[in-house]
């Protein structure tokens, strides 16, 4: 802090990014310079670092919130897509190139994918440009690129481990993640606000702050014990935490909670440059860096303009993204512990970072020159083809998003059949993740187990039922619907009652028979022993009868939840399974 405090002095004083100090003293201070005199343990450097970015993530949720970033859509995907793919395909040539094994060049790839959020979020935030077009799609590209980076971490751990039996499985850590980013939306939106009233309700400035920032990091810890990002857990409950009413209480409380921890966070990195690496690879470096510039800036630029946007907001988009960050360092990291992988991999990789870290900023206010340089050389039939094809592009996106009246019902269908899957699945994941903890401590209470976990299990099972209801109703409605078109289709219309029950009849077989699977798996991932003998069967029905009284309340409030916040259906109205009118497929 004192290194810190010393930077920012001296770098506002000559009106440079405060950034830029932050890493120079770091440089300066840290365990490689000056024999470690100040600072000599690097664990406890990481630990600063991640911490601070915990918080760091946590703030830029609370400032976006998830209905701005959800409004984004789809856009920000492709854009990140084209970019992490250009970036880790340049990556792996350029580490061929430079005569690097091909594992190597993998990790080299995919730590120039991607950018940091903390730089990338303060630069566009002393701008005044984190509100704008320009930082809603930079925000929303980042959002993609941890997610990505989370998934390659673990992938690459995984790499890593095989030789000792390990092995590499992409699909469960992407499902996992999937379930936790959905869960900790819909809880967060469930509870997140209602928490929020109560701290409010207590008249204290101090119980909102900490409060708050107990939910980003015990959102944070589970996200880590599910072996995600705590950062992602952190940035997901704070967008939850910016769609409610005291986002501006909670953003005023966090900013000086934020610098403290930004300052501490740039300088951690600083602090992880070894000074005597730089000049062994100080020429490497600055090759990996001016492909990283070029690439970042050229990838951005295209993904921008492939979604509609034009060659203004692509550049400033493409000028945004060219720097290294926290994940990049953590996969250079991670293949330096893989014996495939060389030792240079880490040293260019940090003194990279370094270096776009200084150069970012005067690259990020580059757009001016760089669009006036390409409209002197480009010629003016290129320009106006280019303009033609971004606005085809933009109507063609326009004209394919979704209308404001209301859906058909066929589509209603098939929204209410997947929020319903999704209800289920994610009663299922807490019900779970419950029974694990419970049984741990009923074994440290001396409670019996098997109590613990019938009681959890009836519970889960009673919660699911409303779902499950909405789902027969909807497969029925779409079965009547397909039977009677078809009976009129034939010239049968004297049977379309008893097709009608037919069809009936069907989906329930198929829906009890998915019941009954779902039951046999649960008590695989909740194991009880016994469910005949008296004490068991008591609290099985006392957990039933408790949970039932609010199974339908929760459903209907999940059902709202998740079509506001994943759907962005602000008109969600709350969802009765026995209600015979509201989805009435059939009639249609």
């Amino acid at each position: 802090m004192v290194a810190a405090a010393a930077a920012l002095i001296v770098f506002r004083l000559i009106k440079q990014p405060p950034i830029l100090g932050y890493l120079l003293a770091g440089v300066l201070v840290g365990p490689f310079a000056l024999q470690g005199r100040f600072v000599s343990d690097t664990e406890t450097v990481s630990l600063v670092a991640e911490v601070g970015l915990v918080v760091l993530l946590f703030a830029i949720g609370v400032e976006f919130g998830w209905e701005r970033i959800r409004k984004v859509g789809f856009r920000v995907v492709l854009i990140g897509a084209v970019e992490i793919t250009t970036m880790i395909s340049l990556g792996y040539y350029l580490g061929r190139a430079l005569g690097w094994t091909p594992t190597t060049s993998v990790y080299l790839g995919a730590a120039l994918a991607f950018s940091s959020s903390a730089v990338l979020v303060q630069i566009l935030r002393e701008n005044g440009q984190l509100m704008s077009l320009r930082g809603q799609l930079v925000v929303g590209i980042l959002v993609v690129e941890d997610f990505v980076a989370v998934v390659l971490l673990a992938v690459f751990s995984g790499y890593a481990n095989q030789e000792s039996g390990g092995s590499v499985e992409v699909w469960p850590i992407v499902i996992k993640m999937a379930i936790f980013a959905v869960g900790a939306l819909v809880f967060g939106t469930l509870l997140a606000p209602r928490l929020m009233d109560l701290l409010d309700h207590l008249k204290s400035r101090e119980t909102l702050l900490i409060g708050s920032l107990g939910m980003c990091f015990g959102v944070g810890l589970l996200a880590r014990e599910m072996g995600l990002s705590a950062g992602a857990g952190a940035f997901l409950i704070g967008t939850v935490l910016g769609d409610t009413k005291h986002r501006d209480q909670i953003a005023r409380l966090i900013t000086p909670v934020r610098d403290v921890f930004a300052a501490l966070f740039f300088v951690s990195i600083g602090m992880l440059v070894n000074m005597g690496d730089i000049p062994e690879y100080f020429g490497t470096a600055l090759i990996v860096t001016g492909v990283l510039i070029a690439g970042k800036v050229l990838a951005a630029t295209v993904g921008s303009f492939l979604t509609g946007h034009d060659g203004e907001t692509s550049v400033k988009v493409g000028t945004s993204m060219p720097q290294l960050g926290e994940f990049s360092l953590a996969i250079a990291r991670s293949g330096s512990e893989h014996a495939a992988v060389g030792a240079q991999l880490y040293p260019v990789v940090t003194i990279s970072t370094l270096m776009s870290s200084f150069i970012y900023p005067l690259l990020f206010n580059s757009n001016g020159v760089i669009i006036s340089v390409f409209s002197w050389l480009l010629p003016s039939r290129v320009k106006t083809e280019a303009a033609l094809f971004s606005s085809a592009i933009d109507r063609a996106r326009r004209a394919m998003a979704p209308v404001k009246p209301a859906p058909h019902s066929f589509v209603r269908a098939m929204r209410s059949t997947a929020v319903s899957f999704g209800i289920i699945g994610l009663v299922i994941v807490v019900g779970v993740l419950i029974s694990n903890t419970g049984l741990s401590i009923a074994s440290d209470l001396g409670i019996s187990t098997d109590l613990v976990g019938i009681a959890v299990l009836a519970a889960v099972v009673t919660l699911t039922v409303p779902a499950g209801l909405v789902l027969w109703r909807v497969l029925s409605d779409l079965g009547i619907l397909l039977a009677r078109r078809a009976f009129i289709r034939f010239k049968m219309t004297a049977r379309i009652h008893a097709a009608e029950v037919i069809s009936i009849g069907i989906v329930s077989v198929f829906m009890l028979t998915a019941g009954v699977w779902l039951v046999t798996q649960l008590l695989q991932m909740i194991p009880v022993e016994d469910l005949t003998s008296p004490t068991p069967a008591l609290v099985m029905a006392f957990s039933v009868a408790s949970t039932a009284t609010l199974a339908m309340k929760i459903h209907s409030q999940m059902d709202k939840t998740f079509r506001r916040t994943l759907l962005g259906d602000r008109s969600a109205p709350d969802v009765d399974p026995g209600a015979p009118d509201g989805s009435d497929y059939a009639g249609d």
